[in-house]
C-alpha cells in the first residue's frame, strides 16, 4: 500500500459532499471512486469532485469491485449501514462508516466481528474526537487541570423542521430522529471524559435515565434529554433535539475547575463559535485557551486518523476504538430504550 489511501465514497448526500472536500486537503488520501444507486447520480457528483466518469459507479457492489481503492466511506441512511458493511467485509475494503455504526448493538457486534475475522480497518465516523480541540480537552482532564470530573453537560440540538416530512430525519424506517442522528455525539463524548478521568479511553455508563417526546405520525423522537451516570462517580446530562436551534456547547465541571467548549461538535464551522476552551480555576477570572490548527477542515483529521491507522497495519483508529464502538452502540440502545423509541431493526439482525 501507498502512504496515501485511496478512497471511494458509497453514497452521495449531503455529509459524503463534506468529506469529499475533506479528502481534497487531507495529507495522506484521496477521493478516487463514488457509487450510488444511480449512475446520473454518480456521476453528478463525480463532475463536482474531479472523478472520471470509469470511477462512477451506478451500484454499490460495482464501487466494491473496483480494485483502485483501499477503503470505502459509508454514509448512507443510518439503516442501510449494516448490510452494507457486511457487503464490504466481504470485498475486502476497509470501512469508515458514518455514526452511527448501525442501528442496534447486535448490528454492531456482528459488523466488528465479520472486520475481524477479514483482518480490516472499521472506524464509526465521530469525527470530532479526531480533533486538536478535543485532545486539548482530554489532555487537560489528564493532568489534572480541573481536579477530579464530577459532572459533565453535554447539548446538541438544531431545527430540521425546515427539512420537510420526507427527510430521513423524520421518517422512522430511515432511521430517523434525534437520538441517532446527533445524539450520539454527546452520549459519546461523556463517555470519552467519564473514561479519562480513570485513566481510559472512553466509559461505559452503569445507568441512563431518559425523557423524550416521540412524535405519534412520525413515530420519531424530537428531543430527548438523558441522564448518565458511571461508575467511578461521574454524572452527566445530556440534550438532543431536531426541532430547534439551540444551544449545542459542552461544559465539564471537576473539583478545582471547569472547561467550556462553545463548539465542539463542528469546529470548522465558524458561524458556530470559535476554536476555544473557556477554562476557569475556581475563585479566578475565565481563561480562554485558543487552539492552534494546521488545518480547519474537521474531516480531514478524521481521514488522516484513518489513514495513518491502516497505514500503520492498525484495525482500529485510537480515537474510536471498536470496544467504544460497542459500548456506544449499547448506550445509544439503552437511551432509546428508556423513552420507548423502537425501530424494525430491535427486531430483526
Amino acid at each position: 500500500m501507498n502512504s496515501s489511501l485511496r478512497w471511494g465514497i458509497i453514497g452521495t448526500g449531503n455529509i459524503a459532499h463534506t468529506f469529499a472536500k475533506a479528502l481534497q486537503v487531507a495529507k495522506k488520501g484521496e477521493l478516487v471512486a463514488v457509487g450510488s444507486r444511480s449512475l446520473e447520480t454518480a456521476q453528478k457528483f463525480g463532475q463536482e469532485f474531479n472523478i472520471p466518469s470509469a470511477h462512477c459507479f451506478g451500484s454499490y457492489t460495482d464501487l466494491l469491485s473496483f480494485d483502485k481503492i483501499d477503503v470505502v466511506y459509508i454514509c448512507t441512511p443510518h439503516p442501510y449501514h449494516y448490510d452494507l458493511a457486511l457487503t464490504t467485509v466481504k470485498y475486502r475494503k476497509h470501512m469508515l462508516i458514518e455514526k452511527p455504526m448501525a442501528m442496534t448493538q447486535l448490528q454492531v457486534s456482528t459488523i466488528l466481528n465479520a472486520a475481524k475475522e477479514a483482518n480490516l480497518f472499521v472506524m464509526e465516523a465521530y469525527m470530532y474526537r479526531c480533533h486538536p480541540q478535543t485532545l486539548k480537552v482530554v489532555d487537560m482532564i489528564q493532568s489534572g487541570t480541573i481536579g477530579k470530573v464530577k459532572f459533565i453537560r453535554a447539548n446538541f440540538s438544531f431545527d430540521g423542521r425546515s427539512l420537510g416530512p420526507t427527510s430521513r430525519l423524520w421518517r422512522n424506517e430511515l432511521g430517523g430522529g434525534a437520538i441517532l442522528d446527533i445524539g450520539g455525539y454527546p452520549l459519546s463524548f461523556a463517555r470519552l471524559v467519564a473514561g479519562v478521568q480513570s485513566g481510559k479511553g472512553f466509559a461505559d455508563p452503569v445507568e441512563i435515565k431518559a425523557t423524550g417526546y416521540i412524535q405519534p405520525d412520525t413515530k420519531v423522537d424530537e428531543w430527548s434529554n438523558a441522564c448518565v451516570a458511571f461508575e467511578n462517580g461521574v454524572t452527566a446530562s445530556l440534550f438532543t433535539g431536531i426541532f430547534s436551534d439551540s444551544d449545542c456547547t459542552v461544559e465539564i465541571l471537576g473539583s478545582e475547575g471547569s472547561i467550556k467548549v462553545n463548539n465542539l461538535w463542528r469546529p470548522d464551522l465558524t458561524q458556530l463559535g470559535a476554536v476555544e476552551i473557556e477554562y476557569t480555576k475556581y475563585g479566578s477570572d475565565m481563561e480562554v485557551i485558543p487552539i492552534a490548527l494546521e488545518e480547519t477542515n474537521l474531516f480531514a483529521y478524521e481521514a488522516d486518523a484513518v489513514a495513518d491507522a491502516i497505514l500503520q497495519g492498525n484495525n482500529e483508529c485510537k480515537y474510536m476504538t471498536w470496544e467504544d464502538t460497542l459500548g456506544q452502540a449499547k448506550a445509544m440502545d439503552a437511551w432509546r430504550k428508556d423513552i420507548g423509541l423502537t425501530y424494525k431493526e430491535d427486531t430483526t439482525n
